[in-house]
């Protein structure tokens, strides 16, 4: 709903009309392509996206559709591994939709930062892999069941993990799904008010309420100084590195930049998995309990731990 209210916004203020480049001589698939298709592939408003290169055979249906749907199950796989070993952090408390923090007081401020840092990482892989399996499986979908082109269900990500830059990470490499809902519902008029730094901290404020909106559906409340701060957050070290550029002339890079890429990130992204956390985000039921990868994998490896111990 948050996204429906950004997008009919900008196009309220919309002043030519947008164009696809190959239509579909339906007027009701192409509009449907219009309220749904988020990233714009494939028509004249998404001007400036950058897409990951090719790796499935798009001039094939058949193979580029097999190729996708065994990733699916890979992706759920990982993401369920990725869920199942956060909440084995602290199974009663956050695995329930209650929550927790995941800020242990009871352990030394060394250990405790650790701990839950490394909570942070494993849910930013867990976010990972659950968009990139949704994301298929609307591909399959899209290619399969309504005949789009391949062509136009390009990847997702671009390996965000070799990042060197916050700049290259949330402008190429992260997924672009809300990329013109964010620069054209926050950047753009803040853009006219305060210039380019406006632009930035609009659209990173767009994301920013986006994100806050979206923990309301657990029903526990939300917390806009640590989610929507986080994407804030973003804004202001990405305004840091253009500050940087003008002071050295030289562009954030390399592995300096890719370490401060990862320590901004997963510093700040702290308090944003702390608030998932303790508004019970963690605790959900992703998938059907008797039917996750994680639990079969674990008790296929079980019996085959007990069969091995057994029979030496």
């Amino acid at each position: 709903m948050t996204t429906l209210v950004m997008r009919v916004s900008i196009w309220t203020f919309q002043q030519e009309p947008f164009q696809r480049y190959k239509p579909s001589n339906n007027i009701v698939l192409d509009a449907a392509d219009l309220c749904l298709n988020l990233r714009g592939v494939g028509w004249s408003w998404s001007k400036g996206l950058k897409i990951a290169r090719e790796s499935r055979n798009t001039a094939s249906r058949p193979k580029f559709l097999f190729t996708t749907f065994i990733h699916v199950p890979f992706y759920l796989t990982l993401f369920d591994l990725a869920h199942f070993i956060i909440v084995s952090f602290d199974p009663h408390n956050l695995g329930s939709p209650t929550g927790i923090s995941i800020f242990d007081l009871s352990l030394p401020p060394i250990q405790r930062y650790f701990r839950s840092s490394l909570i942070c990482f494993i849910s930013g892989l867990a976010i990972y892999y659950a968009i990139q399996a949704f994301f298929l499986l609307a591909c399959l979908l899209g290619v399969g069941v309504f005949r789009q082109s391949p062509a136009l269900w390009p990847p997702l990500f671009h390996k965000p993990w070799f990042s060197t830059s916050l700049n290259q990470l949330w402008s190429s490499r992260w997924h672009q799904f809300f990329r013109d809902n964010f620069i054209n519902f926050g950047g753009r008029p803040l853009y006219y008010l305060f210039g380019r730094f406006g632009a930035v901290l609009g659209a990173f404020l767009a994301s920013a309420v986006l994100h806050w909106v979206g923990l309301w559906g657990m029903g526990n409340g939300t917390d806009f100084p640590r989610v929507g701060g986080f994407f804030l957050m973003m804004g202001v070290g990405t305004i840091i590195e253009h500050f940087f550029k003008s002071l050295t002339g030289h562009h954030v890079g390399g592995f300096f930049g890719w370490v401060w890429t990862m320590l901004w990130v997963l510093g700040w992204g702290n308090m944003l998995v702390d608030a998932w956390c303790t508004r019970g985000l963690i605790g959900s039921m992703f998938l059907p309990p008797g039917y996750r990868p994680a639990v079969i994998i674990l008790r296929a490896l079980q019996r085959w731990l007990n069969y091995s111990l057994g029979a030496a």
